[in-house]
Formats: C-alpha cells, sequence, structure tokens
C-alpha cells in the first residue's frame, strides 16, 4: 500500500473515530450545562489548565522524537529513553502542581478551583501511561487502536460525569470522571500496542538524552506555548471576568474548537509520521498539498459554524446566562480557520527536525494572545474573545513567510488557502440572505433555521469549490475513493 493511501486511511480512521468520540463528549458535556452552572465549569476548567500547565512543561518532545527517530536498531534505546523522561519528569511536574498549584487559584478569582488541581494532576499523569504506547502505534501508521480508545474513552466520560452530576456531585463529577477516562484510554493503547514495544529497558546514555534535548527543547517550549495559547487566554478571562463568564466562554472555545480538533488535528497526527518517511526533496510539495487539501476541508466547517451560532446555542443549550455562548462562537470560530495551518507547517518543520520555528512562532502567538487579551478586556468578554483571532492569524502568515524559505513555494500555500476562503465567502453570503429572509418571513424556530442554514450553506460552498478549487476539489475526491477502495 502507497504511503499516500496509508495516510489516507489514517486521516480517516482518526477523523471518524475522533468526531465520533467528540460526539459523544459534546453531547455530554451540552447536557451537563442542566446540572452545573457556568461558575462551576469555569472553576474547573482554571484547575484543569493550572494542572495542564504543569503537564506541558514536562514534555520535551519525546514523542515526535520517537516516531522521528526510534526506526531500525535505534528503535528500542530510543523508546526506552523517552519512556523514563515522559514517566520521570512527569512524576516531578505534576507532583509540584498537586502540591503548590491550588495557591494560583485566587489570582483567577476561582478560589474553589483549588480543591480540584489534585485529582486533575492524577489523571493526567495517568493518561502520560499512554503516551509512547500511543507513538508506537502511530509510527506504525496503526491509528485504529487510538481511535478506539478515543471513543470509549469519551463514552466513559459522559457516562461517569453526567452520572455523578445529576446525584448532585457538582465540580467532582468531571474531576472523577477525567480519572475514569484516563484510566480507560490507557488501559486500551495498552492492550494494543503491548508493554514490550517500548517498555523494553535499555541502557541509558547521556549521549542520547543530549540528541533528544537537541531536538525537543524547541518542542518542548512550544508544547508549552501552545498549550497555553490554548488554555491561558481562558485564564486571563477568568481573571478578568470571574468565573461566569469564563464557563461561557470556555464552552464557545470548546465548539469553535470542533472543527480544528475534530478533524484538522487528526489529519495533522497522520501527517508528521507521514512525513517522516518521505524523502526530504518530495516533502515540500507534500505541503503546499496537505494545506490545500486541509484548507478545502477545514474552512467551510469552521465558518459554517459561526454563521448557525445563533439558532444553535438557542436550540441546545439553556435560555439563561448560557446563551452568551452565541456571540462568543460567532468571534472564536475564526481559531478553527489559523490552527490547522499551523499543525501543518509543524507536521513539515518537525520531520526536517527544524522545531525551533515551532518554538517561535508558539511564543509569539501567546504574547500575541495575552496582549490583546488584556487590551480589549475594557471593552467586555466579547471584544476580549477576538484576541484569540488575532493572535492565530497573525502567527499563521507568519509560518507560511517562515516555510516559504525553506523549499515550498508561498504562491501554492497562499492559493490553497486563498480558493477555500473565496468559496466560503460565497457560503456566507447566501446563507446571511437566507437568514434575513426567514426572519422577515417570521420563521424563528432555531431548530428550522438551523437545519436550513446547514443545507443550504453547504450546497452553496460545494458548488462554489468545484468552480473556485477545482484541482484540489478532484485531488481530495480521488483520495477518499483510494482510501476506501479495497485492496
Amino acid at each position: 500500500m502507497s504511503l499516500a493511501k496509508k495516510a489516507a486511511r489514517g486521516a480517516l480512521w482518526t477523523i471518524a473515530s475522533s468526531m465520533g468520540g467528540r460526539f459523544i463528549g459534546v453531547i455530554g458535556t451540552l447536557v451537563m450545562t442542566r446540572f452545573l452552572a457556568p461558575e462551576q465549569i469555569g472553576e474547573v476548567s482554571d484547575a484543569t489548565i493550572i494542572a495542564m500547565t504543569g503537564n506541558w512543561a514536562t514534555i520535551w518532545g519525546f514523542g515526535q522524537y520517537s516516531v522521528v527517530k526510534g526506526r531500525g536498531e535505534d528503535a528500542r534505546s530510543v523508546r526506552w529513553h523517552a519512556t523514563v523522561a515522559y514517566m520521570g519528569l512527569g512524576a516531578i511536574g505534576l507532583g509540584l502542581v498537586a502540591l503548590f498549584g491550588g495557591q494560583l487559584a485566587p489570582f483567577f478569582d476561582a478560589p474553589r478551583a483549588a480543591s480540584y488541581v489534585p485529582g486533575m494532576a492524577l489523571a493526567l499523569y495517568i493518561r502520560r501511561l499512554g503516551a509512547m504506547p500511543e507513538r508506537v502505534l502511530a509510527q506504525q501508521m496503526n491509528f485504529r487502536a487510538s481511535g478506539i480508545a478515543m471513543v470509549v474513552g469519551e463514552l466513559s466520560y459522559t457516562v461517569s460525569a453526567l452520572g455523578l452530576a445529576a446525584l448532585g456531585h457538582g465540580g467532582w463529577s468531571i474531576v472523577f470522571a477525567n480519572l475514569i477516562q484516563s484510566t480507560v484510554v490507557v488501559l486500551i493503547l495498552l492492550r494494543a500496542a503491548g508493554i514490550a514495544s517500548w517498555a523494553t529497558p535499555a541502557p541509558l546514555r547521556w549521549e542520547r538524552y543530549k540528541d533528544m534535548l537537541k531536538f525537543g527543547v524547541p518542542l518542548g517550549i512550544q508544547g508549552l506555548a501552545h498549550g497555553a495559547a490554548r488554555y491561558w487566554g481562558t485564564l486571563a478571562v477568568s481573571h478578568y471576568f470571574g468565573p461566569g463568564p469564563t464557563g461561557a466562554y470556555n464552552m464557545a472555545y470548546n465548539l469553535a474548537d470542533i472543527p480544528a480538533i475534530q478533524v484538522g488535528e487528526q489529519i495533522a497526527l497522520v501527517l508528521m509520521p507521514s512525513m517522516a518517511e518521505l524523502p526530504p526533496e518530495r516533502r515540500p510539495r507534500a505541503l503546499e498539498r496537505s494545506t490545500a487539501l486541509l484548507s478545502l476541508i477545514i474552512f467551510p466547517l469552521a465558518v459554517g459554524l459561526g454563521l448557525v451560532a445563533y439558532p444553535l446555542v438557542a436550540l441546545i443549550l439553556p435560555n439563561n446566562e448560557w446563551q452568551l455562548v452565541a456571540p462568543l462562537l460567532v468571534v472564536l470560530t475564526c481559531l478553527s480557520v489559523f490552527r490547522p495551518i499551523t499543525w501543518v507547517l509543524s507536521a513539515y518543520f518537525e520531520a526536517e527536525s527544524k522545531t525551533n520555528r515551532l518554538m517561535i512562532l508558539e511564543i509569539a502567538k501567546l504574547a500575541i494572545l495575552l496582549a490583546c487579551i488584556a487590551l480589549l478586556a475594557p471593552s467586555g468578554v466579547r471584544a476580549a474573545s477576538g484576541a484569540v483571532g488575532i493572535a492565530f492569524g497573525v502567527t499563521a502568515v507568519a509560518g507560511i513567510v517562515m516555510v516559504s524559505r525553506e523549499g515550498p513555494s508561498w504562491r501554492r500555500l497562499v492559493m490553497g488557502f486563498v480558493q477555500p476562503a473565496l468559496a466560503c465567502v460565497v457560503m456566507a453570503a447566501v446563507d446571511v440572505a437566507l437568514y434575513e429572509a426567514m426572519e422577515h418571513a417570521g420563521v424563528t424556530r432555531p431548530a428550522v433555521q438551523l437545519v436550513a442554514l446547514i443545507v443550504v450553506g453547504a450546497a452553496a460552498y460545494i458548488a462554489a469549490a468545484l468552480v473556485i478549487c477545482r484541482e484540489t476539489s478532484r485531488d481530495l475526491l480521488d483520495l477518499l475513493k483510494k482510501a476506501l477502495r479495497r485492496d
């Protein structure tokens, strides 16, 4: 089977399982709003982010190093070194967070979040046990087990969280559900990858760790900055506006992130090992092709989500303070347009072992995000949420400029973005006209508006894409046919 076909099948597996798992998780989160107030979810979110920060600070590209360098005779040694680093540094970092992380909670106007920090730190450490088995499976282009783990993990989280919330356990229901989910996911990954494939002891050598650090330190800083850019914005919102708006902001961000996480990130996870297997001279063209295909898929999902935000939120969330999610969702959907671009660039730079570029981009993104939130906060939470689009947009453009100096054509990269964006403009114009027509005609039921906007918008985008993005559309259809065809 060709590498392109393996990658396409892997992408289909990860996207299908991710969307299935995320669907379960989203449904559970939406039902949870019937039991928990935005303030409670905001407090648990703050605790989770504090614990996650300790986790990011102790991951220095070990998994990526094992995928890129852990091949042939070096596989056993590389994987063992990575395993020791994962678990040893994780115990130190997350242990310190469990002991002292709660002291940060009052700064974010959420003092009750302190009690949740140790439990979330433990859940994250359990999840680290599955990191190396998952990387082994990814290197083998075997994404089936990871997909199953994702779906079953989300199901276990949703069932346990809703059950505990219905019994009146408040924010603790989310903490206990995370512990259950982490345990279930790790058990499935261990069963699929085995233990010997990643935990067979080998002599520890400082030379190996020096090579890992040379490769991984920029990735570690990039990973910390990337996670911070995703979640520290929530802490900044908590600091300026309190846990109530934070809960609504967090809900809107999670909904806006669905296209990027459930489609874009899953494709990126397949791209990294695929890029690593390609000879260097073929990687620039693969990057150009991947960005065009990813943009064709992601852009309409992100833009479309913003177009249906008001009827969607009116339909799925209680008619109370949770309705603040709708205007925030309209603003935040821009992140799903820009985030996947950075992921594809990451796959390319990691395969080229040029991880310092990623570090620079993520640090810049974090700095822009926090600065813009601080500047926009006096204008309210809706204006402050616009900082996300500014930060992600600026760094996406910077990444294109940066990678164009490495070999890929900036003209092809830009065209890969501009063409789907133009098709989205057509979709947006059609949907806006339709929404105004329905309002004028007195068709105000959210369910009717939602279905009409989705169906008509999708048809408009497909028609526009087949004309504006003809070559990329044909490429996508050919890849899907090959991936679905049985050998």
